[in-house]
């Protein structure tokens, strides 16, 4: 087992291929076995309906849209990234979850190529397999949700700006390339999922000028060659980013969502007062690295360090970096765990650390002294063994896609869609507006279905104030009926539509539809 592992590890090329086999074993088994379900929907729809306005050369292909109205909740990031995989795979749930998948694994080659710069081979490795092993983004990069592109393009962000104070070149044109690669990056970034990475970034700007700037080099050097290139990068990308992500709409109505939605949300202060460390369990055990580079064991493995960046140094940036960013996230009042899951990018590299305190080159280990006094915590991390541990991850990760994963998406509108298609007759207008918030999955569904059976069928999303004045021969309108919304009563009083005549009655999940014909 030794001798296949060192084989393995022996160089960069055989531990990338190692890594991509293991994020492909992970990530992509029965990927599109299941309907859409939560929130993939909100994400494969515009996709979809993106790339067929561009197919049939419509102008205002590039805005986001929902059953023809513009949605522009999130940034177009992920939907491009569902449009470009469709291209490729056919407009299927394999082609909406790939890029998820995708991403996730590019994370694990991220965190292996920036662990290794720092605290060498092969323990970078070790980095790349917790970060693609981690339990808590198995779901979201198995699904065609934000999260995984998010975790990618905030992550190599922050990792770029750790590398960015730990090793600046001195050369005017190493310093403004690697400018303009973070640039990019943390316009990928604002593409995505907007702001929501900011506070990964602040807090990872903060912790590495405090380990890695501050007392490393002279004021007028730190502004200059390092500040001044890296705030003018963040800037960059921010505005450009604004430019790209506010089309020019005119009256068209659209339907947003605001950054303060998520933010001091009432009834939700245990949740932020808590954020921190729910986080952080979340993340088990790579988050048991956190406790490595602190303590006076630590700090007399810096202090031994020949350069003024060492591993335990850069090690202590990350750690820094992490509390930062929570610190950020408790301030923000952000209640939602699953914003925090990029910090992952933050933690899994100091997987490396560890790993290295623990290996030994010849017959010296190449050790920090913290393994003598903290190795009940480090046999916790690694699950009882360095070379247990992947594949106990592995057997968790076959058992999640197997069993645990099946029951999750459970809730598909798949079906409720195929049923309801049955209601539809040809050449129909569907109004709706509750079941897209919840399950857009549905009428998609009921869309495809009728298309099969050679009916033609038209679904507009519409929201009481967006209802234009004149209305089509036929319309019927498909409305929640339960205990979180019941349109059917608000759309009786509303004296245009007449009597309201139920044709059809279904379900997903905690949610009810009736399909409606309007009349007089």
């Amino acid at each position: 087992m030794n001798a296949a592992v060192a084989w393995l590890c022996a160089t960069r090329w055989r531990q990338a291929l190692l890594l991509l086999a293991i994020g492909a074993a992970v990530f992509l088994p029965k990927l599109g076995s299941t309907g859409l379900s939560m929130s993939e929907g909100h994400r494969a729809i515009p996709a979809w309906e993106m790339l067929d306005d561009a197919r049939a050369d419509e102008a205002h292909w590039l805005v986001p849209r929902m059953f023809e109205t513009a949605y522009l909740r999130k940034p177009p990031g992920m939907l491009w990234a569902i449009a470009a995989s469709t291209t490729v795979f056919g407009e299927t749930e394999f082609a909406a979850r790939f890029p998820g998948a995708l991403a996730a694994t590019l994370l694990g080659l991220a965190v292996w190529w920036f662990a290794t710069r720092w605290f060498g081979s092969p323990w970078g490795v070790a980095a790349g397999l917790a970060q693609i092993l981690l339990p808590v983004t198995w779901p979201s990069a198995r699904s065609a949700e934000i999260e995984p592109l998010h975790m990618l393009t905030t992550g190599v962000a922050c990792l770029l700006v750790v590398d960015w104070f730990a090793r600046t070149p001195r050369a005017r044109s190493g310093r403004w390339t690697r400018a303009g690669v973070l640039s990019i990056s943390v316009l990928a970034m604002l593409m995505v999922k907007g702001p929501s990475g900011a506070p990964f970034l602040g807090g990872t700007l903060v912790g590495s000028l405090i380990v890695l700037g501050l007392g490393q080099r002279s004021r007028r050097d730190m502004a200059k060659n390092m500040l001044l290139p890296l705030l003018l990068a963040i800037g960059a990308a921010a505005l450009v980013a604004q430019l790209l992500t506010q089309p020019d709409l005119g009256t068209e109505p659209a339907v947003r969502q605001g950054v303060d939605s998520f933010l001091w949300e009432r009834g939700k202060l245990l949740q932020i007062l808590f954020i921190s460390p729910t986080i952080l369990a979340t993340m088990l055990p790579v988050s048991l690295a956190l406790l490595f580079p602190w303590g006076p064991d630590a700090a007399r493995e810096r202090r031994a360090e020949r350069a003024p960046t060492g591993p335990g140094t850069v090690a202590r940036a990350l750690a820094f970096s992490c509390l930062g960013a929570l610190v950020i996230f408790e301030v923000a009042g952000v209640s939602n765990e699953r914003y925090g899951l990029p910090l992952c990018a933050l933690l899994t590299p100091l997987v490396a650390y560890v790993a290295r305190g623990a290996g030994h080159s010849g017959s010296r280990p190449l050790a920090p002294a913290f393994l003598s006094t903290r190795p009940a915590i480090a046999r916790a991390m690694f699950l009882g063994s360095p070379l247990a541990w992947p594949i106990l991850l592995l057997i968790g990760a076959a058992v999640y896609v197997g069993v645990l994963e099946r029951d999750r998406r459970a809730s598909s509108g798949r079906e409720a869609g195929i049923a309801l298609a049955a209601h539809l007759p040809d050449g129909t207008q569907i109004w709706a507006d509750e079941i897209i918030e919840a399950r857009p999955e549905v009428l998609y569904y009921a869309v495809r279905e009728a298309a099969a059976q050679g009916k033609s069928v038209r679904v507009r999303w519409l929201k009481p104030g967006f209802l234009p004045e004149k209305q089509p021969e036929g319309l019927l309108l498909l409305l929640r009926e339960d205990d979180l919304a019941d349109e059917v009563a608000a759309y009786r009083e509303m004296d245009r539509f007449g009597t309201l005549r139920e044709i059809a009655r279904g379900g997903v999940h905690k949610y009810t539809f009736v399909l409606v014909e309007t009349g007089h």
